[in-house]
């Protein structure tokens, strides 16, 4: 498994992905309807994109950002994104992880993810044990296509102590 920055040849992969994981209907809030250029707030060359390849191919990716403009650019923001054929081998984790560090060293203070499906377990539980705390819960936040509405948590972490 290698992680590195994301070219702009990449890019396409990664809208392929974030297609991938919008299609699936139970992680991401998007629909079927969102195209390339409504989502380009996140594909593009000013955010910082890793891949993860594996067996020679990009088998996942992350995307940070600002979380918010001006003001509240200083905490990031993230979108994370795994291969159905390539699921349950640590990808996921190692893209967490890799997405923290660079969001630390591009100076980001903390890092927020505004819209954690509740159903999605594995994620809660992973970005808990990368030091995550829930600190707010969106009630019926997400309308899966399964289950019907289930709620969103906000997720927090600090990357700097309070003195930084």
């Amino acid at each position: 498994m290698t992680i590195r920055t994301a070219t702009p040849e990449d890019l396409p992969t990664v809208w392929q992905l974030f297609q991938e994981i919008i299609d699936q209907k139970v992680y991401y809030p998007y629909d079927e309807y969102v195209t390339l250029a409504q989502i380009e707030a996140w594909v593009n060359t000013r955010n910082l994109i890793g891949v993860v390849e594996l067996d020679g191919q990009i088998a996942g990716a992350y995307i940070v950002r600002p979380n918010q403009p001006g003001y509240g650019a200083h905490v990031a923001n993230a979108a994370y994104m795994v291969s159905e054929k390539f699921r349950n081998r640590g990808l996921g984790r190692a893209l967490g992880q890799h997405s923290l560090a660079a969001a630390k060293s591009a100076g980001y203070r903390a890092m927020q993810y505004n819209f954690v499906v509740s159903t999605n377990t594995s994620a809660v539980h992973l970005w808990q044990e990368l030091g995550f705390d829930i600190i707010g819960t969106i009630p019926g936040g997400f309308r899966h296509h399964e289950l019907g509405y289930v709620d969103a948590y906000i997720m927090f972490q600090p990357l700097l102590d309070k003195t930084s």
